[in-house]
């Protein structure tokens, strides 16, 4: 393995994909996954706004993530309760327009001539650009400076998924009451149904930056909902959702790592890391179901 490029794309991709699973675990038992979905989308003007104000990838576009997701989420709730379309308008009505205002926000601020975010980028990802030029050798890690250097992506994924794992760590019984029993969730009170919402915000916020940075929207999308939706068919509480949804999040990279080689020694062709990556997840959720069935350990969604 080639340290220096294949070690910062494989913590880029699994910091975000624990991320994802994170926020898709807190929206999938509310039928609410489409949220994260859209969010990977109207995530883009926080991004673009947050680095335009600060000249780089630092924590302002993570600020800039989780405000513009607080108000993407806040718009879908006002929306839900104007309309009798069904569920899941508002969604679709908003998420382009924010995505649009992205776009536009590319373009005025300068940032996509620059190829410092451009839209290439976002739908696809750049995670075959990811170089970690100071690291030659495992022990480079253990070295301070060596970090200076590691690729703003995958240092915004790290961030991420430490801020993730920490919110969620301390709010477990929390998340797990109130997610696993719906009968419990049903009997919230005012100020519990706030926190879940903020902590449902800040998490997607933070996994939203993190794949729209990295993987791109195409993956983000598999992300968040395919390995949720595969570690449902096995898991019976909200920590084994978060393990078992892992393990097939890590099974799709080593997947994709080996279908890329093989296509390369074959074909002479480097198929894209994001999209193989897509098309692997989605197709361990979609087979999931069927082998906990065969295993008897299948289980209702939520």
């Amino acid at each position: 393995m080639l340290i220096s490029q294949d070690l910062p794309i494989l913590l880029t991709l699994l910091s975000a994909a624990i991320t994802a699973i994170l926020a898709g675990s807190l929206l999938l038992p509310r039928g609410q996954i489409m949220v994260s979905e859209a969010a990977s989308h109207a995530v883009l003007p926080g991004l673009v706004l947050g680095f335009a104000f600060v000249g780089n990838h630092g924590w302002e576009v993570l600020i800039g993530a989780v405000l513009v997701i607080g108000l993407f989420v806040l718009g879908v709730g006002w929306l839900r309760s104007r309309h009798s379309l069904g569920t899941g308008v508002e969604i679709a009505g908003l998420f382009p327009v924010f995505f649009g205002v992205g776009i536009l926000a590319l373009s005025l601020t300068g940032l996509e001539e620059t190829g410092t975010i451009d839209v290439d980028h976002v739908l696809f990802g750049s995670l075959e650009l990811l170089i970690w030029f100071e690291v030659g050798s495992w022990a480079d890690l253990a070295r301070p400076e060596v970090w200076l250097s590691a690729p703003s992506q995958m240092i915004t994924a790290l961030v991420s998924v430490i801020l993730s794992l920490g919110l969620c760590g301390l709010a477990y019984p929390f998340l797990h009451r109130s997610l696993m029993d719906q009968q419990l969730a049903r009997l919230q009170t005012p100020v519990a149904s706030a926190v879940a919402r903020i902590l449902e915000v800040l998490v997607v916020a933070l996994a939203a930056a993190a794949c729209l940075r990295s993987a791109g929207v195409v993956v983000a999308i598999a992300l968040f909902s395919a390995p949720v939706i595969a570690a449902w068919a096995f898991a019976r509480s909200l920590w084994q959702v978060w393990v078992v949804a892992t393990a097939f999040a890590l099974v799709g990279v080593a997947l994709t790592y080996g279908t890329s080689m093989t296509l390369l020694a074959i074909f002479d062709v480097e198929p894209r890391l994001s999209g193989t990556l897509a098309l692997w997840l989605a197709s361990l959720a979609v087979f999931a179901s069927p082998a906990a069935r065969i295993f008897g350990k299948s289980r209702p969604l939520p």
